[in-house]
């Protein structure tokens, strides 16, 4: 992976350790297996699919001087703060950096672990000094070191991931995409969904933007009467094509929160195009009233993409569709599901009433030329678009008064079933906001970078969202390879990434590994314990990973100017 790590394997051999350990004999090391074998398994993951060569290219090259710590193993920390879900970056020291498991897993031994690489931060306590005046007493005690924080410092893991290149990140994303989709966890019909959101930050972030937008209305009790509540909000903005299918992001963006969400709406949909070439092909794309462009959706049509988006109450097109669907037939949809539970379990039946229309020329916008003055000349013609009109759903029953939604597209709409499909590629929009930017705000902590500046929240942005991808895809893998061994139980790839946290821990709590010397077992944590009457010595990190021949194997990860073992 690096030129300072090398690999080595260890076969399993559960036998021959347990009549070691009954016999007295020393063992080189044990392991507790908690979270530990989640990122275990995960490091492998990524090596199999082809992402680790991909890391070191993310050096920013911050310093001239050499350092015994290079960029690699700060990356590997920043990553595994991100995969654990800690909600702060400062977690990282009492959770990763003083675990000896982790960080062997990273590259760090022992020593380095309880001592750190540098004597930096280190400080001598005060010892007390023998009398002068008493002959044959002993000299001053010997300088002890203060604690340390680990193997590497926060601030170096910050300063580190806050300074790699816009640039970089973007190629990392991007080829980490193409990967997955050459490793074919897209389906080959990519139903996407586009939306932006925001990221906050606070006023004093370096770098930060801000937008003043007006809240939603207020009733004032004591005056009866509306008011305006207006506030100013600092951060960013992430723009994000995803795939409720496979639940996978297809590429992103990241500026300031000013900035429009129509600005990089073609330019993120054209590198999801880019990601999946070869291998899978958007057909449809669904957004909301934030794209509102017609030169954009002119785009999305040119593509050969089939987009759904909802008209505002104050276009052309909308008054229209409602006027000409009031003389339409609907086509009509029911379904029944069930709510409640025991005795209060109870049927309940939702309806669905739809007017499909074709041909609609009174969006003068949708267009290559876009919104302007062209659109009263006389030879402007207009291009025609096709609408969907929702007069009865599950939604409209909860909410009466509410506007009549009309859905615009490209695609058909004049049978019953191109109608449904154009509602139900709209309704599926919802999973990206539930799904997708609210998971990656309440369970991966998108809004909590390492430093308050905007190289670090744009390195949080892209690293956490390129976690999350590479671990939904990694859970699927572990399920098919589950299945094909006949082993193990589903990871249930809908499960959420807490729930999942929480199975590795249950899974793995009272298990430990024991090595010596290139083999390995392992016991039920008690197990080892009861039956050791020798030493634990010292030595490398490991890492157990599946062999493709079937065999379980444990990867030893060591420094090459420490460990000299045959590959």
């Amino acid at each position: 992976m690096v030129e300072r790590l090398s690999w080595s394997t260890a076969t399993r051999d559960q036998a021959g350790i347990a009549r070691d350990l009954a016999e007295g004999q020393d063992i080189s090391e044990i392991y507790g297996l908690g979270e530990a074998t989640l990122f275990d398994e995960f490091l492998y993951f990524l090596e199999t699919i082809g992402v680790t060569p991909l890391l070191p290219a993310l050096d920013p090259q911050r310093t001239q001087r050499a350092t015994n710590v290079n960029f690699l193993a700060a990356l590997l920390i920043y990553l595994l703060r991100v995969t654990a879900g800690l909600p702060f970056f400062a977690h990282c020291e009492p959770v990763l950096l003083r675990s000896l498991p982790l960080m062997r897993q990273i590259g760090f031994n022992a020593r380095q672990v309880r001592e750190g690489t540098t004597a930096r931060g280190r400080t001598p306590r005060p010892v007390p000094e023998a009398a002068p005046d008493t002959e044959g007493a002993p000299g001053p005690a010997a300088t002890v070191l203060g604690p340390v924080r680990g193997p590497y410092c926060l601030e170096s893991i910050a300063a580190s991931v806050s300074a790699i290149r816009p640039e970089a990140l973007e190629q990392l994303f991007n080829a980490a995409i193409r990967i997955l989709a050459a490793q074919r966890f897209y389906p080959k019909k990519v139903r996407a969904l586009l939306d932006a959101t925001e990221v906050e930050s606070t006023e004093r972030c370096a770098g930060c933007g801000k937008v003043t937008k007006e809240k939603a209305p207020e009733l004032r009790a004591r005056q009866g009467r509306l008011r305006t509540v207006r506030e100013t909000v600092f951060g960013f903005k992430a723009w994000v094509v995803w795939d409720p299918h496979s639940r996978l992001p297809l590429a992103i963006r990241f500026a300031t929160i000013e900035v429009a969400d129509v600005d990089l709406a073609q330019t993120v949909v054209a590198q999801a195009i880019e990601n999946l070439r070869g291998h899978a092909q958007i057909v449809s794309l669904a957004f909301d009233r934030g794209f509102l462009d017609g030169r954009f959706w002119w785009w999305v049509a040119q593509q050969g993409i089939t987009f759904y988006v909802p008209a505002k109450t104050s276009l052309a097109v909308y008054r229209d569709a409602l006027s000409v669907a009031s003389s339409q037939v609907p086509v009509r949809r029911t379904k029944e599901r069930f709510e409640g539970a025991g005795k209060n379990r109870r049927a309940v039946t939702d309806r669905w009433a739809l007017v499909g229309l074709s041909g609609l020329t009174s969006a003068g916008f949708y267009g290559e030329l876009g919104s302007g003055s062209h659109e009263h000349r006389k030879e402007f013609v207009p291009n025609p678009i096709n609408a969907v009109v929702v007069l009865d759903d599950p939604y409209r029953q909860n909410n009466p008064t509410g506007p009549t939604l009309v859905l615009l597209t490209n695609g058909p709409v004049d049978t019953a079933a191109a109608a449904f499909a154009t509602y139900d590629g709209y309704d599926a929009r919802s999973e990206i906001e539930n799904g997708l930017f609210r998971e990656a705000k309440q369970a991966w902590f998108l809004e909590r970078p390492a430093q308050n500046t905007i190289g670090a929240f744009r390195a949080h942005v892209y690293l956490t969202f390129l976690v999350m991808a590479l671990t939904t895809a990694f859970r699927g893998w572990l399920e098919a390879q589950d299945t094909r061994a006949l082993q193990s139980k589903s990871t249930e790839a809908d499960l959420g990434i807490r729930k999942f946290r929480d199975l590795v821990r249950e899974e793995n709590a009272h298990h430990v590994m024991v090595f010596d010397g290139d083999r390995y077992a392992l016991f039920e944590a008690y197990e080892p314990l009861a039956e050791v009457p020798g030493d634990v010595r010292c030595s490398g990190p490991w890492r157990v990973a599946p062999s493709p021949h079937g065999l379980c194997h444990a990867l030893l990860i060591g420094s090459t100017d420490e460990y000299h073992l045959d590959p």
